[in-house]
């Protein structure tokens, strides 16, 4: 039944801007890498993804959504249809997550063709299970945003809920994520995981296997913790949303 719900959602999107992001997003990404960098044309094009692209990613998708629902009806085409608000709230929240799937998985085989043609880097090239391995992280280190972020652009508005969630993410990201406190902020998983599993810091510095950071990151906690947190994020605004009344 819930499959039906997030059909439906995927309806609302056909030819939007939205479904244009999939694929402009992490193409520009790597393209600038390409242009700009090649000597170190992986590195970048995955540090700029995940420390500054994939974070408007992740909130532009859920804003972009709500916009859609609320641009013109404010929702009351929604609440007028006997349907379960729950599941819509959480098809939503799907939905979102597919759609950044399918961004990652842009940027995934975009970096890795890529490669080929950029030939021998000052930086090693990876092997396609290691840039994987990267990608399935971000997305589930950053999933829990997914909820965040729809919950922030339906109670301040669509620019203050999506500028809300790029620049506390880009400022708590990038300054905990080499620091002791990097577990106690979830805007910091994903930056903190490329250190050992692509080998470079937050500020897109390359390191060496034996570097403390490496040593002391844990990758199992955080993935599990974003789990848990996207799961309790997304009931307890699913359950909020099914009780706003229509003004």
């Amino acid at each position: 039944m819930l499959y039906k719900y997030m059909l439906a959602e995927n309806l609302k999107h056909k030819h939007s801007i939205l479904k244009k992001l999939m694929l402009i997003l992490p193409l520009v990404t790597v393209l600038l890498s390409f242009v700009l960098m090649q000597s170190y044309f992986t590195i970048n094009a995955f540090n700029w993804w995940y420390a500054m692209i994939m974070p408007v990613t992740f909130a532009l998708i859920p804003g972009l959504m709500h916009r859609k629902e609320d641009k013109k009806l404010k929702y009351r085409a929604i609440y007028s249809l006997p349907v379960s608000l729950t599941k819509v709230w959480i098809a939503k929240v799907l939905t979102a997550l597919l759609y950044i799937v399918v961004a990652a998985l842009v940027h995934l085989f975009a970096v890795y063709i890529l490669q080929f043609a950029v030939g021998k880097q000052l930086t090693s090239s990876y092997v396609f299970p290691t840039l994987l391995s990267a990608s399935m992280l971000l997305v589930i280190t950053y999933l829990w945003q997914i909820p965040f972020c729809l919950f922030l652009v339906k109670k301040l508005g669509f620019i203050v809920g999506v500028a809300s969630n790029v620049i506390i993410g880009l400022g708590l990201g990038i300054v905990f994520a080499d620091s002791s406190l990097w577990m106690l902020c979830p805007y910091t998983w994903g930056i903190r995981l490329m250190i050992p599993i692509l080998k470079v810091l937050p500020n897109g510095l390359p390191v060496t296997v034996n570097h403390p950071l490496i040593e002391n990151t844990s990758i199992l906690i955080p993935v599990i913790s974003s789990v848990v947190l996207f799961g309790l994020i997304t009931m307890i605004t699913a359950k909020w949303f099914s009780r706003i009344e229509v003004k």
